[in-house]
């Protein structure tokens, strides 16, 4: 699909993205607010399902979804993640593209209407958000928070970032606490939101065959009002693991999780970065990786075992589930995979099925309206936009020399074991 990307500086802190393509049949416009990872987390994760459900226009969920309606089915999404060491905060509407509406009608245009209108005039009593709202998204947001901890594989994964991360940012989860959430208020979260409006850094992004003017136009009227103290905020990157860290828990479940964080030597997002994308991919990213290959099928050690770069905090985790007494030869088994690969016992085919891989997963990047927006806004906490052709690219030119350097930086870091005591009803992976 052939596309293209542009940005400007709207004013400080704010910026204006349009990825033009003309094959989709839909488009999609985003906010995206990001923040520096903190103790206001549940706070920050609060905010944009409240903003969801009502606005002084559109009063309650009905008079939202009739204009939703009214826009050919349009749909408004909400998403918190973790960039770095930043939350981000994305609130959008998705619509069928401008040229299939009827009478020349801009759905864009309409559905760029509601989605300012939710996040700058939100409905309030008493100069706060309704406490009905609020009561309502604390508890999703709270059952979210119970489903992760239900999800013994992700809550793995994040007790895993907890310890490894103990004393930096990223070791808080983007969704905050129970504890934190329970105890917000209206005014408390008001307060909140208009900390967002103030310091966070926005993008907004259009993306579709549609003219972004209308967009602009808003977006200078809603700033407007808005008084600007932006807040930034820089990833700290630890380059190498000084000792091990190991943690067990046990659990009711039959299935036992291991987990293990490494550091994988990065002093920013762009160090060596192609490199080291193969390198894991190689090791633990793929069908025919070490990981799979040899631990889960030849050794039948493991029901999974993946590993995860995540670039933009130089680290990688190895998820695996298996059963508890296999569990020193699981940790001695994915360890020796990864040192195979810093003696260079990989082949050529192997690194080519690698780059092929990656090369159909960035490609898959132009398959809709929604990924584009994705792809380009995780780019927008550091401001360097770059088209995943170009990664294509530079996966293509690395050397065996730099796969075998890429491993060699690797140092793990922290290891979580969820034992399993075979007593729940969970059914293996």
């Amino acid at each position: 699909m052939k596309y293209s990307f542009t940005n400007e500086i709207h004013s400080e802190g704010v910026e204006l993205c349009n990825i033009t393509a003309e094959g989709f049949k839909s488009a999609c416009v985003t906010i995206s607010f990001v923040l520096p990872l903190d103790n206001k987390a549940a706070y920050y994760a609060l905010v944009p399902g409240v903003l969801t459900r009502s606005s002084q226009k559109y009063p309650d969920v009905t008079a939202i979804e009739r204009k939703l309606a009214l826009l050919y089915g349009a749909e408004l999404v909400a998403d918190i993640s973790k960039v770095g060491e930043n939350q981000v905060l994305k609130l959008g509407v998705s619509c069928i593209d401008d040229r299939f509406a009827f009478d020349g009608e801009s759905i864009t245009a309409g559905c760029s209407e509601l989605l300012f209108e939710l996040v700058f005039n939100p409905l309030t009593e008493n100069g706060v958000f309704t406490s009905k709202d609020v009561e309502s998204e604390k508890r999703l947001l709270c059952e979210r928070l119970d489903a992760e901890t239900g999800d013994k594989r992700v809550y793995a994964k994040n007790r895993c970032e907890e310890i490894m991360f103990s004393d930096e940012a990223y070791g808080i989860n983007r969704l905050g606490s129970k504890d934190v959430i329970e105890g917000i208020t209206p005014e408390g979260l008001f307060e909140a939101y208009k900390e967002i409006l103030r310091s966070a850094k926005i993008c907004v992004c259009v993306s579709g065959k549609t003219d972004y003017t209308a967009v602009k136009n808003m977006l200078s009227k809603y700033m407007g009002s808005v008084d600007r103290d932006l807040v930034l905020s820089e990833t700290v990157f630890v380059e190498k693991a000084e000792d091990v860290t190991y943690e067990k828990e046990s659990e009711p479940v039959k299935q036992g999780k291991l987990v293990m964080g490494f550091r994988l030597g990065m002093t920013d997002a762009d160090d060596n970065y192609a490199a080291r994308r193969i390198m894991v991919d190689l090791f633990g990213g793929s069908p025919h990786s070490k990981l799979f290959t040899v631990v889960r099928e030849k050794m039948s050690l493991c029901y999974y075992c993946s590993a995860r770069m995540i670039r933009q905090k130089g680290i990688m985790f190895v998820q695996s589930g298996i059963e508890t007494y296999n569990e020193e030869k699981a940790k001695d088994a994915i360890l020796q995979q990864l040192e195979d690969i810093k003696n260079g016992k990989f082949t050529d085919d192997e690194v080519e099925s690698s780059v092929k891989a990656l090369e159909d997963s960035f490609k898959s990047v132009s398959d809709s309206p929604e990924a584009l927006d994705s792809w380009f806004m995780s780019q927008c906490v550091s401001g360097d936009y770059r088209y995943p052709e170009e990664f294509i690219e530079e996966f293509k030119n690395v050397t065996r020399e730099e796969i075998i350097k890429a491993a060699s930086d690797v140092t793990l870091d922290t290891i979580f074991m969820l034992e399993g005591n075979g007593e729940g009803g969970e059914t293996h992976e």
